[in-house]
């Protein structure tokens, strides 16, 4: 039986993440082992690490040090550290669907990444029945052409195969760990979609993103937009040449990455309205100005 290490990456999280544990510990796929990264939490959350510890002896929590490293590093030394042949992301605040890790075992075959849908809700789970939700019904993006662009696939809702992830010799820490690994497994057209939604995704103000999202400063950082964007398009070309170029669509898409890596605003502002013409088939806010927002923060 193939094995399946799961990490989860804890700062602050001692209001959620007993459900979360027991969730995991709840799943009907056996779990290898659970690597439990703090990034230096200041509540009770290491308390309640080191009492499910000793419980759980498939635990090993990673002594945290003295400074606050942030979600990707801490993500990124866990993957490092995970000996299972694949790897399930877990976010400390979220409840996982008993069967995800067995349902996401059957359906990732001969692909390094797999990821299902997913149910926002806010609150705590006593509530959940009385919440009115919504699974993503829309046909998900899988190709690299979509996902250079935009991060749609979320951590906490993958499967990577642990053997994928050592071929990954190029990192770019201002990227969210998860889209790095969303562009790197498309570029090797290898993910599978389950639609099947296998995760609870809890919203709440202390997480990165919200169930309501707060009113951005309407402050257009030109520059930072431009050297971000160009910093950015620069990382993926090494990250392509360290996959290797082995067909067509891969230099398609390389030669794509590099018309973009340009300092130049007209360039980059043609780049996200190719995103909308060329890949999305729509001029929009979604796909054109908040893009432009991401990019300027």
């Amino acid at each position: 039986m193939k094995t399946v290490s799961v990490i989860l990456a804890s700062y602050n999280g001692e209001k959620y993440i007993e459900e979360q544990l027991d969730s995991i510990f709840a799943q009907t796929y056996p779990i290898h082992e659970l690597l439990v990264g703090d990034d230096g939490s200041t509540d009770n959350t290491m308390t309640i690490l080191n009492n499910y510890a000793y419980k759980y002896k498939n635990i090993k929590i990673i002594n945290p040090d003295d400074k606050h490293h942030g979600v990707n590093y801490n993500f990124k030394r866990l993957m490092d550290m995970a000996s299972g042949d694949y790897i399930a992301i877990s976010d400390q605040d979220d409840i996982w669907f008993p069967e995800k890790i067995e349902v996401m075992m059957k359906e990732i075959g001969n692909h390094v990444l797999a990821y299902s849908n997913a149910i926002p809700f806010s609150g705590s789970i006593s509530g959940f029945k009385d919440q009115t939700f919504e699974c993503d019904s829309s046909i998900p993006e899988n190709q690299i052409e979509d996902i250079m662009f935009n991060n749609i696939i979320s951590g906490h809702r993958m499967l990577i195969k642990k053997e994928f992830i050592n071929e990954i010799h190029e990192w770019n820490f201002d990227v969210y760990y998860d889209w790095w690994l969303a562009i790197s497994a498309a570029y090797r057209n290898s993910i599978v979609y389950i639609s099947d939604p296998l995760v609870l995704w809890r919203r709440h103000n202390d997480s990165m993103t919200l169930l309501n999202h707060r009113k951005q400063k309407k402050i257009f950082k030109i520059f930072k937009f431009i050297k971000r964007r160009y910093l950015y398009f620069r990382s993926l070309l090494k990250l392509f040449e360290s996959l290797g170029i082995e067909n067509r669509k891969q230099l398609i898409i390389y030669k794509l990455a590099h018309r973009f890596a340009s300092k130049s605003l007209c360039i980059n502002l043609y780049g996200c309205l190719y995103y909308c013409i060329k890949i999305k088939s729509e001029i929009s806010y979604t796909n054109f100005i908040k893009p432009i927002k991401m990019w300027s923060k």
